[in-house]
């Protein structure tokens, strides 16, 4: 099971070990709507200087969220902890430097990684 338009690399995986595999697409992500640069003033007066990130859709949804001024003055400084080397590469890319990778996406993984 996955979302629309989720990503192919289990299937795949799973088939080159000569399993029969069918996708069930049950949920539709659908991003929140926010005011950018409202939420980035709340979260730096706040003293927010860690983010949590599952998924590549959530790191450029809140890359794009956050308007210039706010992601070079803040977010790009903030403490990066995500879930794989692939998001962690995508993250490089946008920038960010200070990137943690968790074990895995599991609760206890993230809470023991923001330790």
């Amino acid at each position: 099971m996955r979302g629309n338009g989720g990503r192919e690399l289990l299937g795949e995986t799973l088939r080159e070990r000569g399993a029969d595999v069918t996708f069930v697409e049950c949920y539709q992500r659908c991003a929140k709507h926010y005011d950018g640069a409202e939420e980035a003033m709340r979260w730096h007066a706040r003293g927010i200087n860690t983010l949590v990130v599952t998924s590549g859709e959530m790191l450029q949804q809140l890359w794009s969220l956050i308007p210039l001024w706010y992601r070079e003055n803040w977010l790009l400084r903030c403490r990066l902890l995500v879930v794989s080397e692939r998001l962690a590469n995508h993250a490089r890319e946008l920038g960010w430097q200070d990137i943690r990778i968790a074990e895995n996406a599991d609760n206890d993984a993230l809470l023991r990684a923001l330790q």
